[in-house]
């Protein structure tokens, strides 16, 4: 579906924020073109608007067998933002439209050079938490998801390599819901731990990430 003028309008003034350069690693399999388009086409729009701060690194999987397995990619497209040194930060098996649409534009103006508010917290509490994933299941219709997801980017990218974020939007891999029985979102899953059900604090996801 065409994005609305409105939408595209409020893109662009948001990237228009980005302070430097950022790289987003987009992951597609050729076998799946219509996904594969798709996902370049959202991805594009962000590009075309971001005053060239915004570089596309598309990495086919019938041609880029060593960065697939170095990133250990197993999804068809994924996307994966990482910071100044490659590392994974956050992976969307989700396409970041509609209500992702604010989440995916933040992380990328935090990756930019934007103030983190979360980070002081977490460097305090580093040494006291473990390497974690924290699993965010969604779907693009969730009034309440884009709050989490934005939230658990921020944790990921202040917690300088101990945290990934995994956002997942449910109905695009409906293995992965029927896997965790998910009957609402969002849905957190830290490591293989007890899920979180439902919005969470940042006190409260610290507290769990702090028990792992």
């Amino acid at each position: 579906m065409p994005v609305s003028y409105i939408i595209e309008k409020m893109i662009k003034q948001e990237l228009l924020k980005l302070k430097q350069l950022v790289s987003i690693k987009v992951f597609i399999d050729d076998r799946n073109e219509l996904e594969a388009k798709k996902t370049l086409s959202i991805l594009k729009l962000y590009e075309e608007n971001s005053n060239k701060k915004l570089n596309l690194d598309i990495i086919n999987s019938s041609k880029s067998n060593n960065i697939i397995e170095e990133y250990q990619i197993e999804r068809f497209p994924t996307i994966l933002l990482t910071d100044a040194e490659g590392n994974e930060c956050i992976r969307y098996l989700a396409a970041p439209q509609g209500s992702e649409i604010k989440p995916f534009i933040q992380s990328l103006q935090v990756l930019s050079g934007r103030k983190n508010y979360f980070e002081a917290k977490l460097k305090k509490n580093l040494n006291n938490i473990k390497v974690s994933t924290i699993n965010v299941m969604v779907t693009k219709s969730c009034a309440y998801c884009p709050e989490l997801v934005n939230m658990v980017s921020q944790f990921a990218l202040g917690s300088f390599g101990k945290i990934k974020a995994k956002i997942i939007d449910i109905l695009e891999n409906p293995d992965i819901g029927k896997r965790y029985d998910i009957e609402t979102v969002p849905y957190i899953v830290i490591n293989n731990g007890k899920p979180i059900v439902g919005l969470t604090s940042p006190n409260e996801l610290l507290e769990r990430l702090l028990k792992v």
